[in-house]
């Protein structure tokens, strides 16, 4: 098959996994809007496009499918994914597989809030969130919620316009804050409601990454869970895998219920034994290298359920694994 990664980015790890599956893909096509993203390096044949929130966008890259003979398309981006939803037919219409999520999926993982709502549905445990100024201010009034507390934007990614606020004054400051930068910011696109700030329990203690797969049919295949031991520009840089069975019951019910196809990202953080689901992310995440280095090769997985095979889907990993990420050096395209 032809796959075509969109936003490829920095993720060339994700590239060469999927090209090291010879038996399943034929060619691999990048598209960025910047010719120096390090991923472009181990394409096949690549493109520069113009960004996501560009009128002609959709429109190039239906071209580029055309002319690779693209059979399926994978994003890296969280901001891309409603963009290709509303313009799903016409890629099917060119025999284009989208590997997205359900338009339900993607605008509960998009909405901070929305998140949070489908937690409390179906009791995964979530910290207290608001997107309510006076019902916060309540809240912590009466002492069910004491600071520190998050602000950040109801949608957006990579912690943009993140505060962490240690009273009362700080709060109402950030979120003011808050609101203007997303105003003037490319997520004002993504907006439903003037209620467009979080506010939300703010939760110190160790912080795992789940990768949940579900096969193109929506169903459930399995998990991997690690413990990220730190962190670099907003991404996992060092994790040690760990045994995933405290979160398998929590990571059945996300996939039968949101019916994702492909890889969730998700993260979790723990507080005195207990744990919070913090955020859904419906695509592969800088955390998924962890994942496939200690033997759970979610990338075939996937392969094998594009290719009607999904019943061969046996995902099995080490524990105890421990990872770090290095920097390497590639010429720019």
């Amino acid at each position: 098959m032809n796959i075509l990664f969109t936003c490829v980015g920095r993720r060339k790890y994700l590239v060469d996994y999927f090209k090291s599956e010879q038996s399943f893909v034929s060619k691999l096509v990048g598209v960025d809007m910047s010719n120096t993203a390090p991923a472009l390096a181990s394409c096949d044949s690549w493109y520069l496009v113009p960004s996501i929130y560009d009128e002609f966008y959709i429109d190039e890259l239906l071209e580029i499918c055309q002319n690779e003979s693209i059979n399926v398309l994978i994003s890296l981006n969280d901001m891309e994914l409603p963009i290709l939803a509303k313009n799903r037919s016409r890629f099917n219409a060119l025999g284009v597989n989208l590997v997205l999520a359900n338009d339900t999926a993607i605008e509960i993982c998009s909405d901070k809030y929305k998140t949070y709502l489908f937690c409390k549905g179906n009791n995964i445990p979530v910290p207290a969130s608001f997107i309510d100024l006076d019902e916060a201010l309540q809240f912590i009034e009466n002492k069910v919620i004491s600071y520190p507390l998050i602000v950040k934007p109801r949608w957006g990614s990579a912690s943009f316009g993140l505060h962490v606020v240690e009273n009362e004054s700080e709060l109402k400051e950030a979120y003011l804050v808050c609101k203007e930068s997303l105003l003037a910011s490319y997520l004002s696109q993504f907006k439903e409601s003037d209620d467009d700030v979080l506010i939300q329990e703010f939760i110190k203690g160790k912080e795992y990454g789940l990768d949940i797969l579900n096969d193109m049919n929506g169903q459930y295949r399995g998990v991997v869970c690690k413990e990220k031991l730190s962190m670099r520009a907003g991404e996992t840089d060092k994790a040690i895998t760990v045994d995933a069975s405290r979160f398998s019951t929590f990571s059945q019910i996300i996939g039968d219920t949101l019916k994702h196809v492909g890889n969730m990202d998700c993260d979790f953080l723990e507080r005195d034994g207990q744990l919070y689901l913090l955020e859904l992310n419906p695509r592969f995440g800088g955390g998924y290298p962890f994942t496939h280095e200690a033997g759970a090769n979610l990338v075939r997985a996937l392969l094998l359920s594009l290719s009607g095979r999904g019943d061969e889907i046996n995902i099995t990993y080490d524990v105890d694994k421990a990872f770090a990420k290095c920097d390497t050096i590639v010429a720019a395209r």
